[in-house]
């Protein structure tokens, strides 16, 4: 967590001591350092994907999704049972860990590729047991299905924790960008369409 967060500063640092050097005119001009301009109107929305509950001994690998929009970050990211979607039948009682986690912060234009994020949020951890006995089919709203086994949380197992962190987002083309998440009980990564630019160009 301290060598993101260094690097962050070390990449804030050069590029403020580059705009004051001789050539730093030409960058600021183009770039517009801190221009929190940048941020208006802007729309994304992706996916993420890493580990949740990090540096506790019930860390998993989860999914979710984030929103931008005007600076505003918030994202999601859960970890289900290991056994939940099994679709085979078994005698075994499974103990399964699950996580999630949300976050929200505010994007920081350095350079108009380049953002930091401040973030702060929630991460909730439990213990539960997979019925290996129980198999159920599950329709969605697409028309899609699924297995599951049924979960159940054991009594007094949930953690709950305040997780706060940042964030760093760079964006290759105007398209699409990429993010790298690292708080105190997350590590993920996403990556997101320019809703706004998509739009413009349909």
């Amino acid at each position: 967590m301290k060598k993101v967060l260094s690097l962050i500063v070390a990449i804030i640092y050069t590029v403020c001591t580059y705009a004051q050097a001789g050539g730093g005119a030409v960058l600021e001009k183009e770039y517009q350092l801190f221009d929190f301009s940048l941020n208006a109107s802007r729309l994304e929305a992706g996916i993420t994907a890493g580990q949740v509950g990090s540096f506790t001994d019930r860390a998993r690998f989860g999914l979710g999704a984030y929103a931008m929009y005007n600076g505003f970050y918030l994202d999601f990211i859960k970890a289900d049972p290991q056994h939940k979607y099994d679709s085979h039948l078994t005698e075994e009682q499974y103990h399964d860990n699950a996580a999630f986690s949300i976050h929200a912060g505010y994007q920081i234009p350095i350079l108009k590729w380049l953002r930091i994020m401040p973030l702060a949020g929630y991460t909730q951890t439990n213990e539960g047991v997979t019925d290996g006995k129980s198999l159920n089919y599950d329709y969605d709203s697409d028309g899609g299905s699924s297995w599951y086994h049924d979960y159940t949380v054991t009594p007094g197992s949930r953690l709950h924790y305040f997780n706060y962190g940042a964030g760093l987002s760079v964006q290759p083309s105007k398209w699409f960008s990429i993010n790298l998440i690292a708080s105190r009980y997350a590590l993920y990564g996403g990556i997101g369409l320019d809703i706004m630019t998509i739009a413009k160009h349909r």
